[in-house]
């Protein structure tokens, strides 16, 4: 049981009643590393289709 204390919401008063027995930095970065991956796969396909309408752009140059 803790002490009594204020915070901006009021007063309280805490007890623990139970602990994470399971370490969950196993998953967060497993979640991060997922997240990179799908990241650079987008900027990936975002290359690839920038290069085909780079392919595909017909510019005419004339003269004046």
């Amino acid at each position: 049981m803790s002490e009594v204390f204020q915070s901006r919401f009021g007063w309280h008063l805490v007890r623990v009643e139970e602990r994470r027995e399971q370490n969950m930095a196993d998953e967060f970065n497993r979640n991060k590393a997922r997240e990179q991956l799908k990241q650079r796969k987008i900027e990936e396909d975002l290359e690839s289709w920038l290069r085909a309408m780079r392919d595909e752009a017909y510019i005419e140059y004339r003269g004046l």
